[in-house]
C-alpha cells in the first residue's frame, strides 16, 4: 500500500511540476514602440493552441511550459505582419519579438486587416467596436441598443433572459442609479470606446454586484508617442424638441508620461411618463403621468500615468459632473365605476429642478514584482455626491363633469438635499506558480450618507413644515472583503475557481422618526469554470457563479414621494440585498455558433410592489424583499458573413420562469418568454468606409419575479461614411423607428390586478460628426479603481 502511494505522488509530481518553464517578454515595432493588444497563440506537441493578448506596454508572460519540448509561437496584431517562431526551451526564457507594419498601399487606397467584430470565450464574450463603422456615430446608450444580447429598456441595462448587469469603464464599477446610468452612458462617445466585454462568470477578483454579470466598456488610450484626439458633435431631434451633444478628448505622451483628458456636453429635451391602472371589484383606477423634461449635462475627466521603471507606473484621474433634469410632471387619476363611467377625477402638477454635482479622484499604483509575471497593484478612490431638488406639488379634484369640488385643492413646497461620500482602497497581487497561476486581493470601503426630503403644506402662500411626511436620514456602510482565485491550464482543459468574502456592517437612522437600524452580516460568493477545447473549432465550458443585487441608497431612505394626494411612493430602511446564483453549460463553434443552457436562482429578491386597498383610494408603492425565483433557459448566437458586403450577428433566447412569491397578498407567476435579435452591418463599398446598418429585436412576454410583461420591440436604423483619410465621420441614424420599444408589466397584489406601462417615446433622429486628429489611435493599458461599485447605488 505504501508503495502505491509513493507512486501515485510521484505520478502527480509529474504531471504538475516536473521541468515547467516559462518565457516572458516585450513585443515592439520597428521602430522600438510597444504593440499593444497582440494576440498570442502558441502550439505544443499533441496539444490545441492556447492564446494570450499583450499588455500595454507590449509584455507578456507564458507560463506552464514543459521543457525540451518544441513550441510554435504566432504573433497577430491589426496593421502589422504576422510572426512566426518554433521554440523548443530549456529553462525560463526572456524574448524581444518584433513586428513590421502590415499594408498595402495602391494609389490612395490602404488596406489593412480588421479585428473580429464578436470574440467568444469561456467566461464573457468581446465586441469589439473600434472597427466597427455602423456603431462610431452614436454615444453608448444607443449602441447598447445595437449590441448584440444587451438591452436597453425602461432605464435598465439588462442581458434578455437572464437579468440585470452592473456596468464597468475600464474595470470600474460605474456606481450609479439605472436612471442615471442610462443619462451617464449618453455622455461617452462611442468612438472613444475600443471595445465592449460582457462578463456573465465575474471572477472571484471582481464586485460581487451584479444579477447577471458585469459588462465593461474599454476606453481607447493612445499609446504612441505625440499627441491624438478626436472633437465630435451631433444633433439630436427628440420627439418634438431638438437636442446637442458635444465631445472632445485629447492625449498625449512625452517619454514616461502618458497624459489625457475629455469633456462632455449634451442638452435634450424630451417627454416621458407611465400610466398605472388599478382594477378593484367594483371600480376601476387608472392614472397617467406625462413629463416634460430638460437635460442639461456637463462632464470633464482628466488623468497621467508616469512610468517610474520598465516594471512599475503611478496615476491618477480627476472627473467632475454636473447634470441638470428640470421639467414638470402633469398626472391625471381617473376613478371608474362599475358601469366604466368617471366618478371623480384628480389633477397633479409638479415641477422640479434638480441639480446634481460629482467629483472623483483616483491614485493608483502597478508593478510587476519579478520576470515570472508576479505583480502587485494598490488603489485608492474617494468620490463625493452632491444633489439638490426642489419641487411645486398642486392636487385637484374634479367631478365627473369637471368641475373643481370645494376645499379640494392641496399644495406642497418640498426641498431635497443628498450628500454621498465614498472612500475606498483595494489591494491585488497575482502569483504565477506551477500547480496554479494565483491572484489575492481585498477591498475596503466607507460610505457615508446624508440626505432629507422636506415637505410644507402651502396655504394662503404660507409654507407650514409637514413632519408626517418629510425625512431626514443618515446611513453608513462599511464593507471588508478578501478574495483569492487559482487558474491552471492542463493540455486542452481550462479550470479556474476563486471564492470572495465580504463582511458588511451599516447603520441607518431616521431623526424624524427617532429610530435606528444597525446591520451585520458576512456572505460567501464561489465562482468556478471548467473549460474543454476539444479542437480548434470546439470549446465546450461550464459555469457558475454567485452573485448580489444591493438596494440603491434611495432604497434605503424611508422618505415619501407624492403622486397624488391618494398616492406615493416610500423607501424602505429594511430592505436587505438579493443573492443570484447562475449556471451554464456551454458550446462555441468556430466563434460563430455559440449554444447554452442556463439556470439563474433568485433568492430574497425585491422589487416596487403597489399596495391598494379596495376600501379606499388609497395607494403606496414600496420596495420589498418578497420573492424567490427560479429560471431555467437555452440560448443560440449565429454569427456569419455571408457575403463580403454584410456581416449579421443573431440571438434568441427561450426560458421559463417561476416566481414565487413568499407574501400571501401578492400572487405568485410563471410561464414562458423568449428574446430574440439581430444586429446586421452592410458595407456599400469595398474600403468599408461607407456602411449601413439594421438593428431589431423583438422581446417576446414573459415573466420577471411576479411580474408578467407584455410584447415590445424595437427596430434602428443607420448610415455611416468615413472621409479624409477616415478622419472624419459621419452618421445618421433613426432609433426607435415605430416608437414600439416601451414595455407593460402585470401583477396581482390584494386579488387586484395591477398593470404598469411606459410611455417613454425613445423615437428620434441623430446626425453625427466626427474628427480625428493626431498620431493614430492604439489601445492601451486598463486600469480599475477601486469604488465603482458604490457609484452603482447612488
Amino acid at each position: 500500500m505504501r508503495k502505491f502511494l509513493y507512486v501515485l505522488l510521484f505520478l502527480f509530481h509529474t504531471l504538475f511540476c516536473k521541468a515547467q518553464v516559462s518565457v516572458q517578454g516585450k513585443i515592439q515595432d520597428n521602430t522600438g514602440i510597444p504593440v499593444p493588444d497582440a494576440t498570442m497563440e502558441w502550439y505544443g506537441p499533441q496539444q490545441s493552441s492556447q492564446t494570450i493578448t499583450t499588455s500595454h506596454d507590449g509584455t507578456f508572460s507564458i507560463s506552464a511550459l514543459k521543457a525540451g519540448e518544441k513550441y510554435l509561437l504566432q504573433v497577430t496584431a491589426i496593421g502589422y505582419q504576422n510572426s512566426l517562431a518554433s521554440l523548443i526551451l530549456q529553462k525560463d526564457t526572456t524574448l524581444k519579438l518584433i513586428l513590421r507594419p502590415d499594408s498595402i498601399t495602391l494609389g490612395n487606397v490602404t488596406v489593412s486587416s480588421r479585428t473580429k467584430l464578436i470574440q467568444v470565450q469561456p467566461d464573457r464574450t468581446i465586441i469589439n467596436l473600434a472597427d466597427n463603422p455602423t456603431i462610431t456615430g452614436s454615444n453608448m446608450a444607443d449602441a447598447f441598443n445595437k449590441i448584440p444580447g444587451i438591452q436597453v429598456s425602461n432605464d435598465q441595462l439588462s442581458i434578455p433572459g437572464k437579468g440585470m448587469v452592473q456596468l464597468m469603464q475600464d474595470g470600474r464599477l460605474i456606481q450609479l442609479s439605472q436612471k442615471d446610468l442610462v443619462n451617464y452612458l449618453k455622455s461617452i462617445p462611442v468612438g472613444t470606446i475600443s471595445k465592449i466585454e460582457i462578463i456573465a462568470n465575474p471572477s472571484a477578483a471582481y464586485d460581487a454586484s451584479g444579477n447577471a454579470g458585469l459588462i465593461n466598456i474599454i476606453t481607447k488610450r493612445n499609446s504612441q508617442q505625440g499627441y491624438s484626439g478626436s472633437v465630435q458633435a451631433g444633433y439630436k431631434q427628440w420627439q418634438h424638441y431638438p437636442g446637442m451633444d458635444i465631445t472632445g478628448n485629447i492625449s498625449y505622451n512625452s517619454g514616461k508620461w502618458r497624459l489625457y483628458a475629455n469633456a462632455n456636453m449634451f442638452r435634450i429635451r424630451h417627454r416621458y411618463g407611465f400610466r398605472w391602472e388599478e382594477y378593484y371589484p367594483d371600480r376601476s383606477w387608472i392614472m397617467s403621468d406625462t413629463g416634460d423634461y430638460k437635460q442639461n449635462n456637463l462632464a470633464i475627466n482628466a488623468g497621467a500615468d508616469y512610468r517610474l521603471s520598465q516594471k512599475s507606473t503611478i496615476g491618477f484621474t480627476v472627473g467632475f459632473s454636473r447634470y441638470f433634469e428640470g421639467g414638470a410632471d402633469y398626472v391625471r387619476n381617473h376613478f371608474y365605476n362599475q358601469q366604466g363611467t368617471t366618478d371623480s377625477f384628480l389633477t397633479t402638477y409638479a415641477d422640479y429642478v434638480p441639480l446634481a454635482r460629482t467629483q472623483s479622484y483616483n491614485v493608483y499604483y502597478q508593478t510587476k514584482l519579478d520576470s515570472t509575471g508576479k505583480s502587485f497593484s494598490l488603489d485608492g478612490s474617494y468620490l463625493t455626491f452632491f444633489r439638490t431638488d426642489e419641487c411645486h406639488f398642486t392636487g385637484k379634484t374634479f367631478t365627473p363633469d369637471g368641475t373643481l369640488i370645494p376645499a379640494s385643492t392641496a399644495r406642497y413646497y418640498n426641498t431635497a438635499l443628498q450628500n454621498i461620500n465614498i472612500y475606498t482602497l483595494k489591494a491585488d497581487v497575482v502569483l504565477p506558480a506551477k500547480i496554479a497561476s494565483f491572484q489575492l486581493g481585498g477591498k475596503i470601503n466607507f460610505i457615508n450618507i446624508y440626505d432629507n426630503l422636506l415637505y410644507y403644506t402651502v396655504k394662503d402662500n404660507e409654507r407650514v413644515f409637514d413632519p408626517e411626511l418629510s425625512s431626514e436620514y443618515k446611513y453608513t456602510e462599511n464593507t471588508q472583503a478578501l478574495y483569492a482565485n487559482a487558474g491552471r491550464d492542463i493540455r486542452n482543459w481550462s479550470l479556474q475557481a476563486g471564492l470572495r468574502a465580504e463582511l458588511t456592517q451599516t447603520t441607518g437612522y431616521s431623526y424624524i422618526l427617532s429610530q435606528g437600524r444597525q446591520n451585520n452580516y458576512i456572505k460567501f460568493f464561489p465562482n468556478a469554470l471548467i473549460s474543454f477545447k476539444k479542437d480548434n473549432h470546439n470549446t465546450f465550458s461550464f459555469t457558475y457563479n454567485k452573485r448580489v443585487r444591493r438596494p440603491t441608497f434611495w432604497n434605503l431612505n424611508p422618505y415619501k414621494s407624492l403622486l397624488t394626494a391618494y398616492s406615493y411612493y416610500e423607501g424602505n430602511p429594511f430592505l436587505q440585498p438579493e443573492y443570484n446564483s447562475n449556471f451554464q453549460l456551454q458550446h462555441s463553434y468556430k466563434n460563430k455558433w455559440t449554444s447554452a443552457l442556463f439556470v439563474a436562482l433568485t433568492n430574497n429578491g425585491f422589487d416596487d410592489i403597489t399596495i391598494a386597498r379596495a376600501d379606499t383610494n388609497f395607494v403606496l408603492r414600496t420596495p420589498r424583499n418578497f420573492v424567490n425565483s427560479t429560471r431555467l433557459g437555452i440560448s443560440e448566437n449565429r454569427r456569419f458573413a455571408a457575403f463580403s458586403w454584410w456581416e449579421s450577428n443573431n440571438l434568441l433566447n427561450i426560458y421559463y420562469t417561476q416566481g414565487r412569491s413568499q407574501l400571501d397578498y401578492i400572487t405568485d407567476m410563471e410561464g414562458w418568454g423568449a428574446y430574440f435579435s439581430s444586429s446586421n452591418s452592410f458595407y456599400l463599398n469595398n474600403s468599408k468606409t461607407l456602411a449601413a446598418d439594421a438593428n431589431f429585436w423583438y422581446q417576446f412576454p414573459d415573466v420577471a419575479l411576479v411580474n408578467r410583461s407584455d410584447a415590445y420591440w424595437n427596430l434602428d436604423l443607420g448610415i455611416t461614411t468615413a472621409l479624409i483619410k477616415e478622419k472624419l465621420s459621419i452618421n445618421a441614424s433613426v432609433q426607435d423607428v415605430f416608437g414600439t420599444s416601451a414595455p407593460s408589466y402585470t401583477t396581482f397584489v390584494n386579488g387586484i390586478r395591477q398593470k404598469y406601462a411606459t410611455l417613454q417615446l425613445n423615437r428620434n433622429y441623430s446626425l453625427t460628426f466626427i474628427f480625428k486628429f493626431g498620431k493614430k489611435e492604439t489601445t492601451a493599458s486598463e486600469h480599475s479603481s477601486s469604488n465603482q461599485e458604490e457609484k452603482e447605488r447612488i
